[in-house]
């Protein structure tokens, strides 16, 4: 004991005569060193001082060069932690590994995660000023907010100086078959995005040219005047191979010759974050680019186009929002007319100018808050594997003991200890950030082709630059940190003598680990918050899917039908009677039927209606959803006539208008009333022009989670004006092998130019409407488990390593009589114990956060008791096998062993 007295006593001297912290400890460690360099040497002890002092220079020298000396010596300090770091953790392969691959998964799923909410969210366009940049949206009270205006809106809002500096309309849309001329030329094999815009959206976005040039306001004056088309980048790269020649050569879409004046500046692919344009072309083409709806540029009422302007320098928004305010009523005023009815209903919508900086993406509908939600929950993912990692790491330093007394008796400071283990948590955090990366890489992918499978068409690139690279750098530091604190603060407190003697690192209290079972706690709420969670969101995605939709699901395929380039009207209502006919005569089909919308496909139009002796009240919304359908739609698809009749093939353009509608608009027009024989109009029709012939059941029209909606179906016959693409649903027989593939020849042999972009069962289609159900699901569900394999794996750790300091003791109990079973008990109570702490904790606030999900939820509450006592269940199982390995080793234990074990 006088040895370590003494090591004690030398080790306080030391700490006692070090140099003030108020100057740099390493500056004054190397003045100190070149005094005593200069003793040793024969100099006075007051003139080695001064002459030292003097080489140093004046004191603004001195400190100047003292900091060069001080930044080496720290840069060699560092560089030797970095190597012996190095080396502990090589003679640690498992222990790193483990580590490593923990922080991986984490860090990996957060930067897969932050890369999509960046892009889908964040990012801004690659414009000039885009904070100046607003969008028009027009928000009614009943039916939300649309970005859609009419194009004599649009020219009065271009004219409004005093508020935009300009302004842009534009539309975008597929068109397939699109032809390219000259060298390597041919039809596309894929429809192309293109997008009609007024001449000044290039110059209004500040985008410029990477060859040739951009739209002028002179090639957007006369209506189809301008065939001109400027493509992007993205298009000129993958289709043309940036060739030269790409300017003066011609697409031609829908049968008119477009000119190729420009290439757009690289990077930009318009102002759709989520699906890139391949071609544009002006607004004054409309008619030529969608022959199947012409003269939409001179229609006062249609609107179709978004508008996205420029503010004025120095005009904010709440300035400028009155002033269109003003402006968007009065035209509402023009287009009312002397109709009462209409003007009560219009003065209820109002204008908003929104930020349209970040671009426009209809998925941050869809995929906003569920991305928002999996960021939360890949965070708490990675706060588990920090509090994971911390406990190994608690369990290393633990084992290091022996090692840390030494080095504190030999003269190093208890800050350089911790920092030796800190540099070694980074280490292991810069580690798990580069296969962090790594793996981001590849679940972006993963992620993004969960989000694209669905009908919310979207073609997202994700780019790794400099942001996405920064957010992994920051978040692997910060979880360097995070993790590394505890054990490196654990470990400099280490006591000399009990450390050094030679029992000290095996005799210590069990209750020296208490921070270890504290994370262990943690992680087990936080496990079963993820679990439970990820229960919510599975049974929700079950219960969407097993519901009833009103019509029915098996042997029925929808045939997705491009017409013809410019046929539209009567002609294209003749080709769809056709289609019927002659695949309803096929071998294998039960019944074929085109409509415009299809099922859950997410097409559906809104028009507002009048009822005959129906008077709506002050504030309620007389909006309907419709659709055109063909005779024995009804019957094909399976959907259930309650009264009245189907269409038939009289129902045609001589015939009277007709209609049949749902359960849900006849319960709310026509209470206790057979609404067969009674009429009602719909916006943009004489009054009152529709007979009602029959009344369907309801059905799921949008999504799944639609409540019940008022819906009207329209013969397509009488309707066939907005004809644009059909889907022809085929009830067949059973087996449908061949069957697609019959089929469509049938249709080249209709006509050519009919084109079948996509063929779906009813389950297809499900699928298509539950990517954001399904993307929760499946991600939480991920993360639960694996949370819930880092906690237990936590709780193995810390059990393990407190069996193995308790081995003394283990073998004095069973030396005294204590029986296997009873040490298996023992430690597994104990491991039990923390299981049920975090427990206690978890539930409650399982409780509290699952709340604010709830809008994500059918189906289930968010405190189901179900769920909550199953995830409780399956966390107590997991955790009870965990602690189960370790107490069964201690159980094994020899006590004739146990008693010399140090």
């Amino acid at each position: 004991m006088k040895i370590f007295r003494s090591l004690q006593l030398r080790t306080r001297s030391l700490a006692r005569n070090r140099l003030r912290r108020d100057l740099d400890d390493e500056l004054r460690e190397h003045l100190e060193m070149a005094i005593q360099d200069k003793i040793a040497a024969g100099t006075d002890a007051r003139e080695a001082r001064y002459q030292a002092m003097r080489e140093l220079g004046n004191a603004t020298a001195y400190k100047e060069r003292g900091h060069e000396m001080f930044s080496f010596a720290r840069m060699e300090t560092i560089l030797q932690d970095v190597r012996y770091a190095l080396r502990g953790l090589r003679k640690s392969p498992a222990f790193t590994a483990v580590v490593v691959l923990s922080l991986g998964l984490g860090i990996g799923a957060n930067t897969a995660i932050f890369s999509v909410l960046d892009t889908l969210l964040l990012r801004s366009l690659p414009v000039s000023h885009p904070e100046q940049l607003v969008t028009l949206t027009r928000v009614d009270p009943s039916r939300g907010a649309a970005n859609n205006l009419s194009y004599p809106m649009f020219e009065k809002f271009r004219d409004a100086k005093q508020v935009f500096s300009d302004v842009s309309a534009l539309w975008q849309l597929d068109r397939p078959n699109v032809a390219i001329s000259g060298p390597g030329g041919g039809v596309e094999s894929r429809p192309l995005v293109i997008e009609l815009v007024s001449g000044s959206y290039f110059s209004m976005l500040g985008v410029k040219a990477a060859a040739g040039r951009t739209f002028t306001a002179d090639d957007d004056r006369v209506p189809g005047g301008h065939p001109v088309a400027v493509i992007s980048y993205r298009f000129w790269d993958r289709r043309f191979g940036r060739g030269g020649d790409v300017v003066g050569r011609a697409l031609t879409i829908a049968n008119t010759a477009y000119t190729i004046v420009g290439v757009a500046a690289k990077g930009f692919t318009g102002e759709n974050v989520t699906e890139p344009n391949d071609v544009w072309v002006p607004m004054a083409m409309q008619s030529q680019v969608m022959p199947e709806r012409p003269g939409l540029l001179t229609h006062p009422t249609s609107m179709w186009m978004t508008n996205i302007a420029r503010l004025q320098p120095g005009v904010t928004t709440k300035a400028a929002q009155p002033m269109v305010q003003v402006m968007f009523q009065q035209m509402m005023k023009d287009r009312a007319g002397a109709s009462a009815s209409v003007l009560q209903l219009l003065s209820k919508v109002h204008m908003e100018l929104r930020p349209a900086g970040n671009g426009f993406a209809v998925q941050r509908e869809f995929f906003g808050q569920p991305l928002r939600v999996l960021m939360v929950i890949v965070a708490l993912v990675l706060l588990i594997a920090c509090a994971n990692v911390a406990n190994l790491l608690l369990a290393r330093s633990a084992s290091r003991q022996r090692e840390m007394a030494v080095r504190l008796a030999i003269g190093a400071g208890r800050s350089r200890i911790a920092r030796q283990l800190l540099t070694e948590s980074l280490l292991l955090a810069v580690m798990g950030g580069v296969l962090g990366l790594v793996l981001a890489l590849w679940g972006t992918n993963i992620l993004l082709a969960l989000a694209e499978s669905g009908r919310a068409r979207m073609t997202l690139e994700v780019p790794m630059d400099w942001r996405v690279l920064g957010f992994t750098a920051g978040l692997s530091l910060l979880t360097g940190i995070l993790f590394g604190l505890a054990p490196a603060s654990s470990a400099s407190k280490v006591s000399l003598a009990p450390s050094l003697s030679e029992r000290g690192s095996g005799s210590a209290s069990a209750g020296r680990f208490g921070l270890g079972k504290l994370l262990v706690v943690i992680q087990v709420s936080l496990s079963l918050l993820l679990l439970i969670g990820a229960g919510l969101f599975t049974r929700t995605l079950t219960n969407l899917k097993s519901q009833d939709l009103g019509f029915a699901r098996e042997h029925l395929l929808l045939f997705w039908i491009t017409p013809p380039n410019k046929m539209a009207g009567a002609p294209l209502a003749k080709t769809f009677e056709t289609v019927q006919q002659r695949v309803s005569s096929m071998p294998g089909v039960v019944s074929a039927s085109p409509s415009r919308n299809g099922l859950l496909s997410g097409f559906v139009g809104i028009r507002q209606v009048s009822v005959e002796g129906y008077s709506p009240k002050s504030d309620e919304d007389m909006g309907a959803q419709w659709s055109i359908i063909a005779p024995k739609f009804f019957d094909t698809i399976g959907m259930r006539l309650q009264l009245g009749r189907d269409f038939t093939d009289r129902d045609n353009e001589k015939a009277p208008r007709v209609a049949v509608i749902n359960e849900t608009m006849a319960r709310d027009f026509f209470p206790g009333q057979n609404p067969v024989g009674r009429r009602f109009g719909m916006s943009g029709d004489e009054e009152n022009a529709i007979e009602i012939v029959g009344v369907v059941q309801d059905s799921k029209y949008f999504s799944l989670r639609d409540k019940n909606v008022r819906m009207v179906y329209l013969p397509y016959k009488q309707d066939s004006a907005h004809l644009i693409m059909m889907c022809l649903a085929v009830r067949t027989a059973g087996n449908t092998a061949g069957l697609p593939g019959r089929i469509r020849d049938e249709l080249r042999s209709i006509d050519s130019g009919l084109v079948v972009p996509r063929i779906d069962t009813v389950e297809q289609q499900v699928d298509a409407t539950l990517v954001e159900e399904r993307l929760i699901a499946v991600l939480s569900g991920f993360f639960g488990v694996l949370a819930v394999m880092l906690a237990c794996l936590g709780l193995y750790g810390v059990m393990a390593y407190t069996a193995a300091r308790r081995t003394s003791e283990i073998g004095i109990r069973m030396a005294l009589g204590a029986t296997r079973g009873g040490v298996l008990a023992m430690v597994l109570k104990e491991s039990l114990l923390l299981v049920a702490i975090g427990i206690a904790i978890g539930v409650p606030a399982t409780l509290a956060l699952t709340r604010l999900v709830s809008s994500l939820l059918f189906g289930i509450q968010a405190s189901d008791p179900a769920t909550i006592a199953g995830g409780a269940v399956l966390m107590i199982a997991v955790a009870a096998l965990a602690g189960f390995l370790p107490a069964q080793r201690a159980a094994r234990v020899d006590p004739m062993i146990a008693l010399r074990y140090e």
